[in-house]
Formats: structure tokens, C-alpha cells, sequence
């Protein structure tokens, strides 16, 4: 797994969305065009995540997470290492409760602490 692909989720767990989104884009820029369409839908999701978690807003983001599921779909279920499939489910009902959710649950960060990590697939070797 590339050193920036594995930075740009270690910070998008730490609830660091901003710079994830830029070593995400850092990584786009030479990227394989394969890999591209995945990397933007990683993008989007930090993008919809920081505009949550910085401006308390809900609308927008979560188009933008619905935009960034749709780019995702095709990457099921892992890619780059990434549990793909959990991911979107996960972002799915975080979407959803974020659309129902009550401004009192925004503004006290309700909705910030239930973003879903980005998983990275585990290999077990048997020997």
C-alpha cells in the first residue's frame, strides 16, 4: 500500500479530514488512471466529512458522500487493501442518520462522532 494512500486514512480516522483529503489528492495526481475514479470517491468522502465536522453542515455533504458512494461501488468489495463494501455501507447509514438527524444533535457532534473509519483488509497467513 502506497505511504500517502496509507497517511490519507490514518488521518481520515483521526477525524483529521482536511489533510486527508490532501494526501489523497496528492495521490491522485500521479496515479494510474485505473486507480483514479477510487481515489476520487476517497476525496469526496473527506470533503463531505470535513464540511460536517467543520462547518456543521449536512445537506451538501451528504450528496457529496452519495457522489463519492457511486464512484466506490465498482471497487467492491476490497481494493487497494481498503474494505471497500464496509465502507459503503458504513457511510450509507451515516448518510441517512445525518439527513434525519435533529440540529441540536449536530451542533453538539453527534453526527461528527459517528462517521465510519475507512478499514484496510487484514491478511491472516496459516503456516
Amino acid at each position: 500500500m502506497d505511504a500517502r494512500l496509507r497517511e490519507g486514512i490514518r488521518l481520515f480516522n483521526a477525524g483529521r479530514y482536511f489533510e486527508s483529503h490532501e494526501r489523497f489528492e496528492e495521490l491522485y495526481v500521479g496515479a494510474e488512471e485505473q486507480h483514479k475514479p477510487f481515489l476520487e470517491g476517497l476525496i469526496q468522502l473527506a470533503a463531505a466529512c470535513r464540511l460536517v465536522c467543520d462547518f456543521g453542515e449536512i445537506k451538501g455533504p451528504v450528496r457529496l458522500v452519495h457522489q463519492a458512494l457511486i464512484r466506490l461501488e465498482n471497487y467492491q468489495p476490497t481494493y487497494l487493501q481498503i474494505r471497500v463494501k464496509d465502507l459503503i455501507a458504513g457511510m450509507e447509514a451515516w448518510a441517512k442518520r445525518a439527513e434525519a438527524a435533529k440540529p441540536a444533535e449536530v451542533d453538539r457532534g453527534a453526527v461528527r462522532e459517528e462517521i465510519p473509519k475507512i478499514r484496510r483488509r487484514r491478511f491472516l497467513f496459516f503456516g
